[in-house]
């Protein structure tokens, strides 16, 4: 039996088409539960990510730890208080659990990991000599989060 090469192609295409789609719509659905302004900057690091967490599905978890993206949502996000900056972590925690399309144990351990890995981090903070109403305050606990995570500015 042979496989027709433009049914093949048409196949593909459909696959990539859908992942796109995916990508996109977990994307809104994440910024709107973190009460972000949608952006395109946000829209192509989500999207970077998305294939990070399928491409390192097999624990390379140092490559999920450095990307930027929950770096940029968080410097994103209007809400600068602790409690916001802690809630907007913790969505992106819990959506970071199904994201991806990947569904094998591999990746359902790597994302397990990644999530709970951020969430001792940002569980850390809590003790952190910072003060609260520093105008900087944000800023400084973004800074403090990315050095628990050992991660780089640049991904």
């Amino acid at each position: 039996m042979e496989i027709d090469s433009n049914l093949l192609a048409s196949y593909r295409t459909l696959l990539s088409n859908t992942k796109d789609t995916l990508a996109h719509d977990q994307f809104n659905s994440l910024i709107g539960r973190m009460e972000i302004p949608p952006t395109k900057r946000l829209e192509k690091s989500y999207k970077s990510l998305f294939k990070a967490i399928d491409k390192y599905s097999h624990g390379d978890m140092e490559k999920l730890l450095s990307h930027r993206f929950l770096f940029e949502a968080l410097g994103a996000s209007p809400k600068k208080r602790e409690r916001d900056l802690r809630r907007i972590t913790s969505h992106f925690c819990d959506f970071v659990k199904s994201a991806g399309s990947s569904n094998t144990m591999a990746h359902r351990v790597t994302v397990l990991k990644y999530a709970q890995l951020v969430e001792e981090c940002v569980q850390g903070l809590q003790d952190m000599d910072i003060d609260k109403k520093d105008i900087e305050f944000h800023k400084l606990w973004i800074g403090e989060l990315r050095e628990r995570l050992d991660t780089r500015d640049n991904k």
